[in-house]
């Protein structure tokens, strides 16, 4: 039978039987810790993606994951019937229509939208309700949206400010 000659099993290396030893532990356990670490990525990212797969388990743990708004938050905001406004702009006799900016469509006459109140922006009720479960600021500028937030905006209010907002306010 031929013995094999690599330095690593001939009896004739410089390198001791210890050293060979520890040479293959060292090289086991760095192999070992590098598969576990790629375990553990695995894991992770498969978690990661079925959580976002699957809406009803963010939805189910009212943990510290929520960053919408609640729901009475959000019904406590204003809701109203639109009414295309009977503004002349000029000779063609043209009007800007409404764009819901979550969904992307015009807001026809009738429909139910919300605005909201520190900024003033208008969506369509359904849209906006579902933004605000995932957000917590308008989808157009920003701006925080909540209860909290439209108290701040009244506060710091000017009388010019406070005419401009009862002018943007749907009709009673």
């Amino acid at each position: 039978m031929n013995a094999p000659t690599s330095w690593l099993f001939a009896d004739n290396s410089r390198y001791s039987t210890r050293s060979r030893v520890l040479f293959i532990g060292l090289s086991f356990a760095i192999g070992l810790a590098t598969f576990l670490l790629y375990l553990a990525v695995w894991y992770a990212c498969r978690t990661r993606s079925q959580s976002a797969e699957d809406p009803e388990v963010g939805a189910a743990s009212p943990g510290p994951e929520r960053r919408g708004m609640s729901d009475a938050a959000i019904a406590a905001l204003p809701t109203f019937k639109y009414e295309i406004p009977t503004i002349v702009l000029g000779a063609d006799d043209t009007q800007a229509a409404a764009d819901c900016a979550v969904c992307l469509g015009q807001v026809e006459g009738g429909e139910t939208v919300r605005r909201l109140p520190k900024c003033a922006h208008l969506f369509h009720a359904e849209c906006i309700d579902a933004w605000l479960r995932a957000h917590t600021t308008c989808p157009m500028c920003r701006a925080a949206v909540g209860p909290a937030a439209a108290a701040a905006s009244k506060k710091g209010a000017t009388p010019a400010d406070a005419a401009a907002t009862v002018e943007a306010l749907p009709p009673a």
